[in-house]
């Protein structure tokens, strides 16, 4: 599998594509502000996009969107139901994700994890040894819970999931904050929000986040 991130807009988005090299089938991850800048790409490298996976429904991750579904209105996207109130356009092929599912997108296999406190419906996507994170952790950081629909004792049990995760997997952010990539053991080491939920810290993990 190949991942390619594209930093886009005014707030410093990470939109991804994953493809299989062999069949070129691909997938496109929260594709927001510059959709453009996406498509020349799958067009140059002749991909075959086969669906997009969104982390979560906050207008700066989903405001892509519609680009692709005008372009091919049998498209799927796929979301988690507890952030579907947020869209303020409905894809014609919206379907919803549970969590430790498995979706194929031709021959990709992608895992999904539901990981509220961001937003209800947030998740990562777990493909390979790569972990798309969306807006629940950053290097460095963990994801805002002062928003509506947040919630920091939320964000405190998908951070101890995702603590279990192995550390060699490489962290895909959806913000350029603090960095682009990271591994999940560095962050385990380094991120003081994991640090506190890998030790089982909670009041101190809630302190923090507030």
């Amino acid at each position: 599998m190949r991942t390619e991130q594209f930093r886009l807009g005014p707030m410093d988005n990470f939109s991804y594509l994953l493809w299989d090299e062999k069949t070129l089938e691909a997938a496109v991850i929260d594709p927001a502000w510059q959709p453009g800048k996406l498509d020349d790409f799958i067009k140059a490298g002749e991909l075959l996009l086969k669906c997009v996976l969104l982390t979560h429904a906050h207008p700066d991750h989903v405001n892509g969107v519609p680009f692709f579904t005008l372009k091919d209105k049998e498209l799927p996207v796929y979301l988690h139901e507890a952030d579907a109130f947020m869209l303020e356009h409905l894809p014609p092929v919206l379907k919803p994700l549970a969590d430790g599912e498995t979706l194929e997108a031709g021959t990709l296999k992608i895992s999904v994890l539901h990981t509220p406190g961001h937003t209800p419906g947030s998740v990562c996507y777990l493909a390979g040894r790569s972990l798309f994170a969306g807006d629940t952790l950053f290097i460095g950081e963990c994801g805002r819970v002062d928003l509506p629909g947040s919630s920091p004792e939320a964000l405190y049990d998908s951070f101890v999931k995702l603590a279990a995760l192995p550390d060699d997997l490489t962290l895909y952010p959806g913000h350029s904050y603090n960095g682009d990539t990271s591994t999940l053991g560095v962050q385990k080491e380094y991120n003081l929000y994991l640090k506190l939920a890998r030790t089982g810290r909670r009041e101190d993990f809630l302190k923090a986040a507030a």
